[in-house]
């Protein structure tokens, strides 16, 4: 009896042996399909590996837009407008991915592992910061984030004037970190009626008005810069008010005049309280509070227009632009612009912006308050890019020795900032016709010393 129940005790033992290897291979099945197949209730599981500092955009196969959740953000974190994933650190974490209409569910076992460039990084949340050039370049953002993503955005123009029906000349767009995964563009405009905007970033004009054309990177969401578009139709009845003309007398130019000095300049003092340019004591006009020198318009710092000034690009300027970049194009040298016509209350913005950031006495260098800018007459432009990375490239030497051809100069030259008022901007022309650009560029001097006039503020 004994040995009969000795033999049974190890029939059950080995029975439960055999039970309990059984349930660990069932168990083992069942973590399987979860790892790499399908679950009873058809939701789907998927294996991710991803380094620290990588980013992608997470994909499920719904058929409606869904939603997804990290079980540690620490791990791995997830954008919630755009699904963008982004590798913390190293370990390990669940995605879980869900069908907004259907409920259906998706899930991704996420392994993490160091990146062999940066063993034990750890990646901090991003951080969106504004950030501008000390030019009057429109403003652009830049973020901190993972080694090979995108962090800043810049582009050739920052404004576009576009006639209805035309299609503007895309802009070259340069995004950091050279190296990043993915430089896509995703382009936008936020109003339609006005311009569109197609893949490659070109600008068609709809109906006259004003909008805004945004480029976002699509490797970084958070990065992204903006175009002021202003579209006008050309068909439209122009409306020009009838000339009231004043003279001022040479005698009654400026009494800061007098005391303006420059050496080693063709200028001399003259009895009545003037300066002279090459053309002797300049002749001034003032039309519907316009100031025109010896017939050209000039806005400087002693000269303002009205803020109710808005004349948009100016046609003829705007032709002699299109002239100059198709014989640059011939010689490989690419032209744009990047920032033409502001209007008063644009510029009134811009400057005051800059005077928060960093002071009056520096935003004075290399901006001008409202009504003394020469982007408010439609005959300025800044090209390729408002900036003095613009300096060192080919373009701005092709840009100073041949614009004068096509009837610009370049306004701010290098060493002239006690005379023009401005400190050196290699990418800011402007146009004043053939003639008279020749004459200019011919005498090596400024505006304001041909024309033998200043550029002060009354403060």
């Amino acid at each position: 009896m004994a040995k009969k129940h000795t033999r049974r005790g190890v029939s059950v033992a080995v029975v439960l042996l055999i039970l309990v290897a059984l349930a660990g291979i069932a168990a083992g099945v069942w973590l399987v399909l979860q790892k790499s197949g399908s679950s009873a209730n058809n939701d789907r599981h998927y294996d991710l590996t991803m380094q620290v500092g990588e980013q992608k955009t997470l994909e499920a196969d719904f058929a409606h837009e869904f939603t997804c959740m990290s079980s540690d953000v620490t791990v791995i974190s997830v954008d919630e407008a755009t699904n963008l994933l982004t590798a913390k650190k190293a370990g390990e974490a669940t995605l879980v991915a869900k069908d907004s209409v259907s409920g259906e569910k998706a899930f991704f076992f996420v392994t993490v592992t160091d990146n062999p460039a940066n063993p034990g990084a750890v990646v901090t949340d991003a951080t969106t910061t504004e950030v501008t050039t000390t030019t009057e370049e429109t403003t652009t953002t830049t973020t901190t984030a993972a080694p090979g993503v995108v962090s800043g955005i810049s582009l050739s123009y920052y404004s576009a004037n576009v006639k209805v029906g035309e299609v503007h000349p895309y802009a070259l767009v340069t995004m950091t970190p050279e190296d990043a995964k993915n430089k896509n563009e995703i382009w936008e405009t936020d109003n339609d009626k006005v311009a569109t905007v197609d893949k490659a970033g070109r600008i068609k004009g709809i109906g006259a008005g004003k909008c805004k054309i945004r480029v976002t990177a699509e490797g970084n969401p958070y990065i992204f810069a903006e175009i002021d578009v202003t579209v006008v139709d050309p068909n439209a009845p122009a409306t020009t008010p009838a000339p009231e003309t004043t003279t001022a007398s040479a005698a009654t130019t400026t009494t800061t005049a007098a005391t303006t000095t420059v050496a080693g300049l063709p200028q001399q003092s003259e009895p009545n309280g003037t300066v002279t340019g090459v053309n002797g004591a300049p002749s001034i006009e003032v039309k519907n509070g316009l100031t025109y020198v010896n017939g050209i318009l000039i806005a400087n710092k002693t000269y303002a227009l009205p803020s109710t000034y808005n004349p948009g690009v100016d046609p003829e300027a705007q032709a002699a632009f299109n002239e100059m970049q198709a014989a640059a194009a011939k010689e490989g040298r690419s032209l744009a612009i990047c920032s033409g016509f502001r209007s008063y209350s644009t510029q009134q913005a811009l400057y005051q912006k800059y005077v928060n950031r960093d002071g009056k006495a520096a935003a004075d260098r290399y901006s001008a308050r409202a009504g003394h800018s020469e982007h408010q007459t439609g005959l300025a432009f800044d090209i390729n890019k408002a900036s003095s990375s613009f300096t060192s490239t080919p373009e701005a030497k092709w840009l100073a020795e041949n614009c004068w051809k096509y009837g610009f100069i370049l306004r701010y030259p290098e060493g002239k900032e006690n005379i023009t008022g401005y400190m050196y901007e290699s990418w800011h022309v402007r146009y004043l016709g053939k003639e008279i650009a020749k004459a200019v560029y011919e005498s090596g001097l400024t505006l304001e010393e041909y024309l033998g006039i200043t550029s002060r503020y009354a403060d």
